[in-house]
């Protein structure tokens, strides 16, 4: 493998060599504006044996031989964000029909629906990820710079919708269109993107339930009002360019201007796209009110909004149908007996940060024991979440 990955670095090098004396040729594989429409999270990596962007950054990942144009998620997805040709060329490959959803990141599924263009210099160009059957033109088609040709989806080995954009010379050197010290020389783009690495918040807002990462995906519903009818308030942010070492912190604020709850991370590694989130359980009825949330990102604050927590209007549709009761087995096991109520399709549990610690299938089963994290002798407030043909039934937990 790494006798592979020297060869690869070593054609990068040699083909910005020959092609130092060009000019710029290219124009960006997506539509839009950075920083509004897309991001780039990841460009080629230059290392041997770790990670290395042209910038001698980490936005990259081990053995990445593109340029990953990210969108913010599966709603701008689903509403069209289009891919373009960099330059005029012809089609000469292209796959189309792979699911666009796929959210793994399974190396096994390679490109999913991509286009492969030649163009007149013997350089290659990839689209990858496509969304499914939205590519509209044809192998053997004429391309122009900037034309049509697909739209960004999330197939193949995928974990959010975006485009990869893959160049290579002759169909043997692999190429790195972005210039930098710690890559080549030669820049492919007319306008060439910035290398970015500030730290952005693209989208945030509340809901009612834990958010798993394939929720925020697809965007929940926003609130800006809860009652106690609400097991829990969730904030949630999409943001970019966050640095190890650094940290983020929300605070809650009760109507009063009392700290009500406050949740610290400090992060390990670079993320150049990131969900975070954090929840609180339902207040008392004692205070209702307008509630605030700050969110600091390194102690200065970042974002301050406002929701309303008021009294309950109506009945909610997961009462409906009434929670099972659940009996302790041991230290660390609850069982759970839904006769006559319905059946369930999933299990899961969160922390006070969160944090997912388990997720169990429970499909068609009536009678079924789920192992909790940790030791019941300990202290700390977990979240159980129950989804059920009827809705969700949610447990608030002290292990």
């Amino acid at each position: 493998m790494k006798h592979a990955r020297i060869i690869i670095i070593v054609t990068i090098v040699l083909q910005a060599w020959m092609l130092s004396a060009q000019n710029p040729i290219f124009v960006q594989p997506i539509e839009g504006v950075y920083g509004e429409d897309f991001i780039i999270v990841n460009y080629v990596d230059w290392s041997f044996d770790s990670i290395m962007d042209h910038q001698c950054g980490s936005k990259t990942y081990d053995g990445h031989q593109g340029t990953d144009f990210l969108i913010s998620g599966f709603p701008q997805m689903d509403a069209g964000v289009n891919v373009q040709a960099v330059d005029s060329g012809v089609v000469v490959f292209l796959h189309d029909g792979e699911p666009d959803r796929n959210t793994d990141g399974d190396p096994e599924l390679g490109f999913g629906n991509y286009v492969a263009i030649k163009h007149p210099d013997k350089h290659f160009s990839y689209y990858a990820h496509l969304k499914k059957n939205s590519i509209i033109v044809a192998v053997g088609e004429a391309v122009v710079p900037g034309q049509n040709i697909a739209e960004v989806g999330s197939s193949g080995n995928s974990t959010d919708p975006h485009v990869h954009f893959e160049l290579w010379y002759d169909s043997l050197f692999l190429v790195d269109p972005f210039a930098g010290p710690c890559g080549n020389a030669y820049n492919y783009w007319i306008d060439s993107l910035p290398y970015d690495t500030t730290f952005n918040i693209w989208e945030y807002g509340l809901t009612d339930y834990v958010t798993p990462i394939d929720s925020l995906r697809e965007r929940p519903k926003p609130r800006i009002r809860f009652s106690t009818q609400d097991s829990i308030i969730t904030f949630w942010t999409l943001q970019y360019g966050l640095k190890a070492g650094d940290s983020s912190r929300i605070e809650w604020l009760s109507p009063d201007g009392n700290l009500w709850y406050d949740y610290s991370i400090t992060y390990q590694k670079d993320w150049w796209f990131y969900y975070y989130y954090s929840y609180i359980f339902t207040p008392p009825q004692s205070l209702y009110g307008e509630w605030t949330y700050n969110y600091y990102y390194n102690d200065s604050l970042v974002i301050t909004d406002h929701f309303m927590f008021v009294e309950p209007t109506g009945t909610m549709e997961t009462e409906l149908i009434p929670k099972p009761v659940y009996r302790y087995i041991g230290k660390r096991k609850l069982a759970f007996d839904l006769s006559g109520k319905t059946t369930a399709d999933f299990a899961e549990v969160y922390d006070v940060s969160g944090k997912r610690l388990l997720h169990q299938s429970i499909k068609n089963q009536q009678h079924f024991v789920l192992e909790m994290p940790g030791d019941r002798t300990g202290t700390g407030f977990y979240l159980l979440i129950i989804k059920h043909s009827g809705g969700v039934w949610r447990y608030k937990l002290l292990l």
